[in-house]
């Protein structure tokens, strides 16, 4: 009778003890399901939302899905200070002109928004590790209400001939960005509000 009761209680140990056990095993290995690449968090609501296409095809959500975000239609090199229908490869050593589109509303937030459209470029053939890789090209303070605002800069001294990249990156208190890497290719898909040219100067 002793030994029946006591088989007893461990069984009724054994059933209560392991949901328990597997709840804490699964809390303690589930990956965080919202977290993207190199622990980036999901993307939340914010007041507002100013973005940049990565392509056409882009709709503003974080990450965006696709893999080939270089070729942003949302910034364009031009060889005169008026907007030109596409894109075009500068002249090393001439002054280009740099305009950027930015988009408001996007999926995350609404209303005007004020902040700061800073421009970067590598150097040709150079490293596009962030931020080291990367050097300023101008700063431009910019108010975008609902809309397209579209932005100019000039671009004195274009580097090269060679191969390089550009990065048009909006900060804003009210739309700010996500936890930044040293992977160029992850910050531009986790932030829509950074958007990447490859280019070549000629």
């Amino acid at each position: 009778m002793t030994i029946l009761g006591s088989r007893a209680r461990r069984l009724a140990l054994a059933l209560c003890a392991g949901p328990v056990l597997a709840g804490l095993l699964a809390t303690a290995t589930a990956p965080a399901a919202a977290a993207g690449p190199a622990g980036k968090p999901a993307r939340s609501t914010t007041v507002t939302d100013v973005w940049m296409r990565d392509a056409v095809d882009d709709a503003g959500l974080q990450p965006y899905p696709g893999t080939r975000v270089w070729a942003s239609p949302d910034i364009k090199v031009c060889p005169m200070p008026v907007e030109c229908a596409t894109s075009t490869f500068p002249v090393a050593g001439s002054t280009s002109y740099i305009f950027v589109k930015l988009r408001n509303p996007g999926p995350y937030g609404s209303g005007t928004d004020s902040g700061i459209l800073h421009f970067y470029r590598t150097n040709p053939g150079g490293s596009l590790s962030w931020p080291l890789g990367w050097m300023p090209i101008a700063l431009r303070a910019v108010t975008v209400p609902t809309g397209v605002t579209t932005v100019q800069v000039t671009w004195p001294a274009v580097p090269g001939p060679g191969h390089f990249s550009l990065l048009a990156v909006w900060e804003s208190a009210n739309d700010p960005l996500l936890l930044m890497t040293a992977d160029t290719l992850t910050n531009v898909r986790y932030n829509n509000n950074i958007a990447w040219l490859d280019l070549v100067s000629v």
